[in-house]
């Protein structure tokens, strides 16, 4: 099979137009699609700390002090010491934040549903279905290989 009729291809294309139109709606907003992803889990997890928020968002943690770096420059979290665990950090929303996200999940929310326009209910549910089988496999070659290639 050519690689241009591969799977992961086609996986590839789809990830990398839909992340482009995702950036795209952030821009109005001055957020990267990877804060909006932080700020999406504070709004449901507030109180988390960086390698929690890390781990939901599957980046490094190197990479969540970053991103939260330049959330906290701009007044959109706050970082507080745990109130048992002083070295525990607990990151939350600002009242900031808290508006930014929502009008910026707003458009996410809007471009999810251009996206998904020209799909009946039920090819939308087949497609989610098939995505997550595909992640699920991929998840097991993982762990069964040790992230090493067969």
């Amino acid at each position: 099979m050519h690689y241009s009729e591969r799977l992961l291809g086609y996986v590839k294309r789809a990830e990398q137009t839909t992340q482009a139109a995702k950036e795209h709606v952030l821009r109005d907003h001055g957020i990267t699609p990877a804060q909006q992803t932080a700020l999406a889990i504070l709004s449901d997890h507030d109180g988390i700390t960086a390698a929690e928020l890390a781990r939901k968002s599957a980046v490094t943690p190197q990479t969540m002090n970053s991103t939260l770096g330049r959330l906290e420059k701009r007044g959109l979290i706050a970082r507080t010491p745990h109130p048992m665990h002083g070295t525990l950090i607990e990151i939350r929303l600002t009242d900031a934040g808290r508006e930014l996200f929502a009008r910026a999940d707003a458009r996410v929310a809007d471009l999810d549903t251009v996206l998904a326009a020209d799909l009946t209910a039920k090819e939308l549910d087949t497609l989610k279905t098939l995505l997550a089988k595909i992640a699920e496999t991929a998840t097991g070659v993982i762990s069964t290989t040790g992230g090493q290639s067969r």
